[in-house]
């Protein structure tokens, strides 16, 4: 019997694109004037001022699971008994209002202040709540949003997370190159992070969960486009048998049969040749001599091109190893 899985809701899912005007605040205003906070490495407002932290709707890129809930309570539990860490503290951005008075934004700590809140609730003793800003000169919401990758200092992103994150930056007009370069990824896998963003729920949910890599569920959309949600699951339950949490190629169907083809692909091609060479050959229906042709051109091209390509390299090095001498 295979466990069964929530697949997760749309509701779950933060939106893919995030655009937001507003003008950077005070810290001061915001924090001494506002929250009655001091001014040291750290600001350290009341509790009591909790409410005066916003969070902006939508911005977090969290998907809200039961993962992500078992998270914020064991903080929760954590801070009940050693209270809310300095070390780990939120971080805000200061917006400015149209009144032109300036209010805290979270930026960084959305489980720490949803688990804080937990923690008051059910008694916990604490009396202050680290924060520290985020400059009020220079940036603006995309370096924001990077930072939800880059800044976080608690539980780390999930791929599908960090893919939301590539997906509103790609909304900048950023490219693919631009946004690794932010974030410390290559352009190819920013490319196949954005691309596993519009993919299925409940692909999606398999991602979240750890339960099939990017690279093998954008492989199966490719191959099998709707069909792709029964194969990884299929798939995911003959590796749930097996033992294993997560499905990979092998427990893909047809999976055995596409490795064989692979193995034997350099025997084939040398007998599809032979074929060819045979005499017989001409007895076989000009459908089929064309058919056969023109896939022992196509190998014989790309054969070409390959030792062309690898002839141009050794020059190169050859050069440049010339050059290097003299």
């Amino acid at each position: 019997m295979t466990e069964h899985v929530a697949t997760l809701k749309d509701s779950d899912i933060p939106a893919s694109e995030y655009s937001l005007d507003f003008v950077l605040g005070s810290i001061k205003g915001a924090l001494e004037r506002g929250m009655s906070a001091k001014a040291r490495d750290l600001w350290m407002p009341s509790v009591k001022e909790i409410d005066k932290i916003h969070v902006m709707e939508g911005l977090n890129v969290r998907v809200n699971d039961a993962d992500l809930q078992a998270h914020v309570r064991k903080i929760a539990d954590s801070m009940k008994v050693n209270g809310f860490k300095t070390s780990k503290p939120l971080e805000v951005f200061v917006v400015e209002k149209e009144d032109g008075s300036s209010v805290c934004y979270l930026a960084d700590g959305h489980c720490r202040l949803a688990a804080l809140r937990i923690a008051l609730t059910e008694g916990a003793k604490i009396l202050n709540i680290p924060i520290v800003t985020l400059p009020t000169k220079g940036i603006g919401l995309q370096d924001i949003i990077a930072g939800l990758y880059t800044s976080n200092t608690g539980r780390p992103l999930t791929t599908f997370e960090t893919a939301l994150v590539c997906k509103r930056l790609a909304g900048f007009n950023w490219t693919s190159a631009q946004i690794g370069e932010k974030l410390g990824f290559g352009a190819e896998y920013v490319d196949q992070l954005l691309e596993v963003v519009s993919a299925p729920i409940s692909i999606v949910t398999m991602i979240q969960q750890g339960e099939c890599s990017v690279g093998l569920a954008l492989d199966m959309l490719r191959k099998h486009r709707g069909g792709a949600v029964d194969v990884l699951k299929q798939g995911l339950e003959s590796a749930k048998r097996a033992g294993k949490k997560s499905v990979t190629k092998s427990f893909i169907a047809g999976a055995s049969l596409e490795k064989v083809v692979k193995k034997q692909a350099k025997p084939l091609y040398d007998a599809a040749k032979k074929v060819i060479a045979d005499p017989g050959f001409k007895g076989l229906s000009p459908e089929n001599q064309t058919l056969m042709k023109a896939l022992l051109d196509e190998i014989s091209n790309k054969e070409k091109k390959a030792d062309e390509k690898a002839k141009a390299i050794e020059s190169k090095a050859a050069a440049e190893d010339g050059e290097a001498a003299a």
